[in-house]
């Protein structure tokens, strides 16, 4: 078998094919990568963390009455 059998050349297609196969490209660039996403996943994981590590440190250090003004100002 030759490659020339599996797949029809581009200066053989037709308009419509050439349209597809175009579709197909700009498809498979914005389809989801899974380790793409896992590594974002990741990313994410880690840096929200530390957020939560250092806003918990935070909250742990106020006295009962600046919790409570915390509480009410973030009702309003």
């Amino acid at each position: 078998m030759r490659l020339a059998d599996l797949v029809k050349p581009i200066d053989q297609c037709t308009e419509e094919e050439l349209l597809e196969r175009l579709r197909r490209v700009r498809h498979n660039r914005e389809i989801a990568r899974p380790v793409a996403a896992k590594v974002a996943e990741r990313a994410e994981r880690k840096s929200s963390g530390k957020r939560m590590s250092t806003l918990e440190k935070l909250v742990e250090g106020m006295s009962e009455s600046d919790r409570a003004k915390l509480i009410e100002s973030l009702k309003e």
